[in-house]
């Protein structure tokens, strides 16, 4: 028998592109490859365009990499999903409105982004709690080293509306302990999400520990989450969210 395969939106990161995050090593590659016999891997791009001094700069003087690291990834076409600037997020309005056009047309199962992606996907599966109608096929949440900041918060909490305190859709947050972009991962999970599962280990990374893994090996936690999101209901045979 055949397995169904889950359709997943995977959102790059701030600087990247779906080419890029489909194919660059420390980008999304070794994930999708991990999980290539469960999902179907969706590669929206961010609307917002970036100048590439902008993405130099932050890597080399927000997060210190490496000036190796600073040339090995590369400048063509960066995008973002939104930018962090005058202490308030800007963009954010475009996406939502382009992930929402997106979702009509693909109706994805889930959703799922590395870290200023991860941020985006965050705040969709808050307006899918919210009953945004566009994101009401959207039954889980993966964040790979997405931000876990205080403003980070004040945005799902906003998302979200006064008649939501958390999201409900089964969600695991990835990445490493010793990413910064992760510091408040453990109190946000539990403060903010009613089923999240924490799967950050104490392994260092390139770009400031905020890079993934390119080893398949390292994502069994996420398969695992992959294939549950698989198992069939025991009457109908419907998908499951739980």
């Amino acid at each position: 028998m055949t397995m169904n395969k889950l359709k997943i939106l995977t959102l790059h990161c701030l600087g990247s592109n779906p080419s890029k995050h489909a194919n660059q090593q420390w980008h999304f590659v070794h994930c999708a490859q991990a999980c290539a016999g469960l999902a179907e891997w969706v590669y929206p791009a961010g609307p917002n365009l970036l100048e590439p001094d902008v993405v130099q700069s932050l890597l080399k003087n927000d997060m210190g990499c490496t000036d190796e690291e600073v040339q090995a990834f590369g400048f063509e076409e960066p995008r973002c999903w939104f930018r962090f600037t005058d202490n308030r997020y800007v963009g954010l309005e475009a996406s939502m409105a382009s992930l929402a056009e997106v979702c009509r047309r693909e109706r994805p199962d889930g959703i799922a982004g590395y870290s200023n992606g991860g941020g985006a996907a965050q705040l969709v599966a808050a307006l899918h709690e919210a009953g945004h109608a566009d994101f009401q096929s959207i039954r889980f949440l993966m964040s790979f080293a997405g931000p876990t900041s205080q403003m980070m918060q004040r945005h799902i909490r906003e998302y979200l509306g006064p008649d939501h305190r958390k999201i409900a859709i089964p969600t695991i947050i990835f990445g490493s302990r010793h990413d910064p972009m992760l510091a408040n991962a453990d109190q946000m999970a539990a403060d903010l999400f009613e089923r999240c599962e924490l799967a950050t280990t104490d392994e260092t990374r390139p770009y400031a520990n905020h890079a993934l893994p390119d080893k398949a090996e390292c994502y069994e936690r996420i398969v695992n989450f992959v294939r549950a999101r698989l198992r069939r209901d025991e009457d109908g045979g419907t998908l499951q969210g739980a």
